[in-house]
């Protein structure tokens, strides 16, 4: 009995030492380090999202200014009192494949001059989610949940979007298995463009987000 109690003993001071001696080797574990496009953005003070628009960064939101123009609607994305969550797209979602000049309005290459500014300012209200949603975990709890959110949209296919955020907090719109086929989802690409003293949150797209084709 004596022996087992001193052979266990031994392991135990053996295990001991070569934790001393090989211990001070480990590297410790990487930091993790958080997706750069998922940090808070710039916050822009007493700024309106129309007059960080109109600076057209890196020449990308030629078509949102355009169409902001043509559909008078300067002052909503002026507000300054009322909550909102804008999600702002890049040229690049008016002209691609499934963008708004051809899915909505069907020739990727029509002027927004000639297209209806009542449909059109209906799209761009889709866009505008009258709450405040960063990524989380305010109003999107839960890691991979659907959120529904009411739009600004007056168009009857188009007035609700929902919203998600995955493990690293990138917010995805109308990724609900439940919406109709006729959605377009995307994922967004910057986040938390802060605006208006803290009443608006503008988010950056690449892509066009729908529930159905626009009447």
């Amino acid at each position: 009995m004596k022996k087992n109690i001193k052979l266990k003993l031994n392991a135990v001071i053996l295990v001991c030492i070569a934790i001393i001696t090989f211990g001070c080797d480990l590297k410790p574990q990487e930091k993790f380090e958080f997706d750069p496009a998922t940090t808070p953005q710039v916050t822009f003070g007493a700024m309106t999202p129309w007059e960080w628009i109109q600076t057209n960064p890196k020449n990308e939101f030629n078509f949102l200014i355009e169409a902001i123009k043509l559909t008078d609607l300067q002052e909503e994305y002026s507000n300054t009192t009322d909550k909102r969550t804008y999600f702002l797209l890049k040229d690049f979602g008016w002209r691609n494949f499934n963008g708004i000049k051809r899915r909505e309005f069907g020739n990727p290459n029509i002027s927004l001059a000639d297209v209806d500014p009542v449909k059109l300012r209906k799209i761009l209200l889709y866009y505008i989610v009258p709450t405040y949603v960063d990524q989380g975990p305010g109003h999107l709890l839960t890691l991979d949940a659907n959120y529904t959110f009411e739009t600004l949209s007056t168009d009857p296919l188009n007035q609700i979007m929902t919203l998600s955020r995955d493990w690293n907090y990138t917010i995805g719109i109308n990724n609900s298995p439940v919406l109709p086929a006729t959605k377009f989802s995307a994922n967004v690409k910057l986040h938390n463009y802060i605006f208006s003293n803290g009443n608006s949150v503008a988010h950056l797209l690449e892509n066009h987000v729908r529930l159905a084709p626009f009447e």
